[in-house]
């Protein structure tokens, strides 16, 4: 018996010990397994930010280049060396001209097969770059040369050329809204006319059109100041103005009278908060309905009423009520005007035209801007996270 149970000991021991060594050995297979898994992830990364800084280095960047202005030359030529400096492909230069603006050169970089597009120049420049890649998907980069650059520091863009040229190859991105209106009385109706900053219909797109665009180049936007004062002896707009809420709602003015309807995605201008709450990203444009009585004094007390609520702590204090004037604030996301006789309407500033019968409406974070802050949005930045990779290869 001891013989026996000894040897039945023993082949216990010996199956134990198999189980063991077996289960020891799986676990180091799949240790193995898991350990090449995750080799092969760390690989696949690896590659996948290799091919995204290669890209970089053969993407096509086009400059939208304003040569009016007079650092349009020295500017050029510091993209050109910050381009050779890194060894990165000369980018390609598209200038605007009178009959060509930033819209027809977006368009035609877009077809050259430019996967940036740089806006160089002055508000106007930008916005017609950015209007023409709106919903397109291709990142904007911004290049700041103009009198003002409202857009650039309203949404924290740096102003130095190389700062700036900096944030235009990173892959820092970030999804805005763009407005668009559009002339339904005009020979094109269905044409969108995008703004970035604030636009208007009425006596501001007037005072811009009768600003001397020589002395804002040495006055900038003082030189508003003397359109101004002509603009005071122009007449009262009138007819009705519908502003659709978020909410479906609509807030409408009937037979209304009024100096100005303002429209903003950004609210910030020289000394004046305009809109306070005013945001590129909330798909959500702000409108301001301004009527003035007391001729230059109605319209002093207004730009008081707005230099003190800019200055007011609270963001969304109210300008002081005066009869010298009326202004009526609503948010939406599109408003519908019709007018009695067509109306001058300016767009970041530059007067585009009259109509009367005129469709606003907020594009919601439709186009792709390069901003300094990082961002893990794919189409804004073109890196894909692994599990996007494999998701995406399943589904093809």
């Amino acid at each position: 018996m001891g013989k026996r149970h000894r040897s039945f000991l023993s082949k216990i021991f010996r199956i134990a010990f198999l189980v063991l060594s077996l289960s020891a050995l799986w676990g180091a297979a799949k240790e193995l397994v898991s350990l090449a898994k995750r080799k092969r992830d760390e690989k696949e990364v690896r590659e996948r930010r290799i091919e995204i800084r290669e890209e970089d280095r053969r993407a096509d960047y086009a400059f939208i280049i304003n040569p009016s202005k007079p650092r349009a030359q020295k500017v050029e030529e510091a993209v050109r060396s910050f381009f050779a400096e890194r060894h990165m492909q000369p980018p390609m230069f598209i200038e605007t001209l009178l009959e060509k603006d930033g819209y027809a050169c977006a368009k035609e970089a877009l077809k050259k097969g430019a996967k940036v597009v740089v806006a160089c120049g002055g508000d106007g420049t930008v916005r017609t770059v950015a209007g023409g890649l709106c919903g397109t998907g291709v990142p904007m980069g911004v290049v700041p040369i103009g009198t003002a650059n409202l857009f650039a520091k309203n949404v924290g863009l740096p102003t130095d050329v190389a700062e700036a040229l900096k944030v235009v190859v990173s892959h820092g991105s970030k999804r805005i809204d763009m407005g668009s209106m559009r002339f339904l009385d005009s020979q094109n109706p269905d044409f969108r006319h995008r703004f970035l900053l604030i636009s208007g219909i009425g006596t501001d797109a007037e005072m811009i059109g009768l600003t001397n665009l020589s002395l804002k180049k040495y006055l900038g936007w003082g030189a508003y100041v003397l359109g101004g004062l002509k603009s005071i002896l122009t007449p009262y707009y009138s007819g009705t103005i519908s502003v659709k809420k978020e909410d479906g709602t609509t807030v409408r003015f009937s037979g209304v009278r009024f100096r100005s309807f303002l429209m903003g995605n950004c609210g910030k201008i020289p000394l004046i908060d305009l809109m306070p709450g005013a945001s590129y990203t909330d798909g959500i444009l702000d409108f301001k309905l301004v009527d003035t009585r007391k001729g230059l004094l109605g319209w002093a007390e207004l730009i008081s009423g707005l230099f003190y609520q800019s200055k007011a702590k609270d963001p969304d204090g109210q300008v002081p009520l005066s009869d010298a004037f009326d202004m009526e604030e609503i948010r939406g996301v599109g408003a519908e005007l019709s007018l009695k006789e067509k109306a001058p309407v300016e767009l970041d500033g530059d007067v585009v035209g009259k109509s009367a019968r005129i469709s606003v409406k907020v594009e919601k974070q439709a186009l792709i801007l390069r901003v300094p802050a990082s961002s893990q949005d794919i189409d804004a930045t073109g890196y894909i996270a692994l599990g996007e990779l494999r998701r995406g290869a399943g589904q093809a």
